[in-house]
């Protein structure tokens, strides 16, 4: 009799030590919040469909998705996306600008997929922000930055309210873990980025001056297509109702102006800097990258940036390690050929 209550004893001392693991693994996942530009390039796609590919796998928890554009198709499409992986309740924040309509593939997939979520129905980012951070632990959230740095920017200027007493710098300060950011050049300072420049004077500027917490950026020639990172072809696999096929098939085939590119029928290589923004942030650099971490991030008024030795901030940013090529086919490329474990159910 005392043997058999020894067992069971163990017994039920292994099941809650497996249970306490199970907790303390999920409790420790990165819980991202992810702010993008999706609707005008077609990579947000591509690192939102990553990020879900992850949270899939049990490498991360997605806390919200924010929207940086004011286009008004733009949540309808994180939406669709969202609920295309059963995560439909995920929250989305709507950008605070006027909305305006423009047919582009985020219009495509919240029409031809499920979306219930729209720019007039969601919560604005700022109040989302502060309401997601007010009762996270603290430290415990990374933020991704794929688009424009505006939200941001509202939210570090944002004043207490019913969320929390505290400011944004403050709230900010006390609950995000670290940003991983999208933008800016460090390998050819002579050129400009779009996700800095677009923000509007001062705005990037401000951000990165003034926020506390450590930032991770990518930029430049790391991710673009002509140096190596082109990935997307094999997308051209999936069924015809899959997502991700569905989304470049419609950009490739409406090319936006600034593209330059002809109307296709197939999906060609394409740049992968949001992606690997995700990557980073949820896998870290291992072999992938090297990683400068003296000096700082330097951003002028009209978002053009360099990087200084003085002074010394909590800033990094992302050198290339690993051949691009290998890179983009043997990690990436997975990311985008895995379906998403909803649809295999």
């Amino acid at each position: 009799m005392l043997k058999s209550k020894v067992i069971l004893f163990c017994c039920l001392l292994s099941l809650l030590g497996a249970s306490c693991f199970a907790q303390s693994k999920t409790e420790n996942l990165p819980q991202i919040i992810f702010d993008t530009d999706m609707g005008g390039d077609i990579d947000d796609l591509g690192a939102l469909y990553a990020l879900h590919t992850y949270a899939d796998q049990n490498l991360c928890t997605i806390a919200a998705v924010m929207s940086s554009w004011s286009m008004e198709h733009h949540v309808a499409g994180i939406d669709a996306v969202n609920t295309y992986f059963g995560r439909p309740d995920i929250p989305i924040g709507a950008h605070e600008g006027t909305p305006f309509a423009k047919e582009e593939y985020t219009w495509f997939l919240g029409k031809e997929y499920e979306s219930k979520v729209s720019h007039a129905t969601a919560m604005k980012t700022t109040p989302l922000y502060r309401k997601l951070l007010a009762t996270a632990k603290d430290t415990s959230i990374t933020v991704v930055v794929t688009g424009r740095l505006n939200n941001i920017y509202a939210l570090l200027q944002s004043a207490p309210d019913d969320y929390s007493n505290l400011n944004g710098m403050n709230l900010v300060s006390q609950k995000v873990a670290r940003f991983y950011i999208m933008g800016g050049n460090y390998l050819d300072p002579t050129r400009n980025e779009a996700n800095f420049k677009h923000g509007g004077p001062g705005v990037t500027q401000y951000v990165v001056e003034n926020c506390t917490r450590p930032m991770i950026f990518n930029g430049g020639k790391i991710g673009e297509a002509k140096f190596g990172y082109g990935t997307g072809t094999r997308i051209n696999e999936w069924h015809d109702d899959h997502i991700l096929k569905a989304g470049y098939g419609y950009f490739f085939k409406n090319p936006p102006e600034w593209t330059g590119l002809s109307s296709a029928e197939e999906i060609a290589p394409w740049s992968i800097w949001d992606i690997i923004t995700v990557q980073v942030a949820v896998t870290g650099t291992q072999d992938y990258f090297d990683v400068v971490t003296e000096g700082s991030n330097m951003v002028m008024e009209d978002g053009t940036n360099r990087w200084v030795s003085d002074p010394d901030k909590d800033h990094t940013y992302l050198r290339p390690k690993m051949d691009p090529k290998t890179y983009a086919d043997g990690v990436i490329e997975p990311l985008l050929m895995t379906e998403a474990l909803h649809q295999r159910e």
